[in-house]
């Protein structure tokens, strides 16, 4: 049995998952191959409906022969360098679906990460309760400790990649901003308790916060661009090469148009990204997958000093 690990960001998954049955049942039948499409929420993977599934699937041996994740999954501590659990076939991914110019950074020098996607994310307001010229449209505005702030689940994938950049750029502010925020809910749930006016300000996926802007809700494009929450495809050690072919269909047209439409940066070189690019800025900043990865698993590790918890509001 070949599994399939399908981990999308939320708003895209269900399509997603659709997709990859669909693909398998023109692809298992001619290559004599048993397929199965697994998510991190199906039993064995986890039992508390966490985002975080691989440490775990290392421990059980039930690691996918093929996974599309989000790149903070690679943070765990169970993995001793990709390149020990995973093969090195990206190059011949790239050869086959040439990736974007503007995602060149994102090329694995391990061969190890195939980019997919990339999801931006973003800062939301309520104009009701901050006013715009209060603002210095960074992710500084975050730090400010007179507003309540809200993440989804401190395990969600667009948690731990904003926790990262947060303690990496402002080590010194970050135990206070530790102290302050709430860790509570899903991406599409913390900008709808923004609306509400529970809280000041919450970090989701650009997608999220484009579709209620406008209903108590204004957007803060940070000058310092999006954080990025990358999608790769990796095959674990000893698997055939010959399945390199299911990157087909995550770069297939109709595929990477989707994900367009649903907010998330494609890596598919001719199709153009939308308006939200224009806030790509720390592409240009990348350190490299080693310095990412590095960063998350300093946030998933953090402890406030003295013990003290973070709290909600």
């Amino acid at each position: 049995m070949i599994r399939w690990m399908m981990h999308m960001p939320v708003n895209v998954r269900s399509r997603m998952i659709e997709y990859a049955k669909e693909a398998l049942e023109v692809l298992e039948y001619p290559r004599g191959m048993d397929f199965s499409v697994v998510t991190p929420h199906d039993p064995p993977y986890t039992l508390d409906c966490s985002e975080e599934w691989l440490g775990s699937a290392i421990d059980k041996q039930i690691v996918p022969e093929v996974i599309v994740t989000h790149a903070t999954e690679f943070a765990t501590d169970r993995l001793q360098g990709r390149e020990c659990h995973f093969s090195p076939f990206a190059q011949g991914c790239l050869d086959r679906n040439p990736i974007r110019k503007e995602f060149v950074m994102l090329q694995d020098p391990l061969r190890v990460f195939f980019p997919v996607s990339v999801t931006p994310l973003v800062m939301v307001f309520n104009p009701e309760t901050v006013h715009g010229d209060e603002l210095v449209h960074s992710w500084e505005d975050l730090l400010e400790t007179h507003r309540s702030v809200l993440f989804p689940d401190r395990d969600k994938p667009l948690s731990r990649a904003a926790g990262a950049y947060l303690l990496k750029t402002y080590p010194d502010r970050f135990p206070d901003f530790e102290r302050r925020v709430a860790y509570d809910g899903s991406p599409a749930s913390v900008v709808k308790r923004v609306a509400s006016g529970e809280y000041d300000m919450a970090m989701t996926n650009y997608s999220f916060a484009s579709m209620v802007a406008g209903r108590r809700v204004a957007i803060n494009k940070p000058k310092e661009g999006c954080i990025l929450l990358p999608q790769v495809m990796v095959w674990k050690k000893g698997v055939e090469e010959d399945l390199i072919v299911l990157s087909d269909l995550m770069m297939q047209k109709k595929t990477q148009e989707y994900l367009m439409e649903q907010g998330i940066w494609p890596a598919r070189s001719d199709i153009p990204p939308d308006e939200t690019f224009s806030c790509s800025r720390q592409l240009d900043c990348w350190t490299g997958w080693d310095d990412y990865i590095e960063a998350v698993a300093d946030f998933d590790a953090y402890q406030l000093p003295m013990g003290k918890a973070s709290v909600a509001w």
